[in-house]
């Protein structure tokens, strides 16, 4: 998948971590699926280009959509995926602030 930084579609990386959520839930054992969470994050991440401040705002957007997706009244095996991914995002959103706050100068 080749996109424009600036066309990135968020929703479609929310829907293919929702898929890889519903997939743990269906009987995929939690090792592979959370594979596949971080495979579709470095997707993304590839996509997303070198604008550091632009790549922020994008985590973010993601990490709000996640963020819908977690209640308490999910099942536990949905939730695990979840947080799973939701942990990845603020990871990669923290190292690029610091990144940013570092080279600034």
């Amino acid at each position: 998948m080749r996109l424009n930084a600036y066309e990135l579609d968020i929703e479609f990386f929310a829907l293919q971590l929702r898929k890889h959520a519903a997939a743990h839930q269906t009987g995929m054992c939690l090792q592979e699926a959370k594979h596949h969470v971080d495979l579709t994050l470095q997707q993304m991440k590839e996509v997303l280009g070198k604008d550091k401040v632009f790549q922020v705002l994008k985590w973010n957007e993601l990490l709000a959509m996640l963020d819908k997706f977690n209640s308490n009244t999910q099942d536990p095996m949905w939730r695990t995926v979840i947080n799973h991914a939701r942990f990845r995002v603020k990871s990669r959103r923290s190292t690029i602030i610091h990144a940013r706050r570092r080279f600034k100068d």
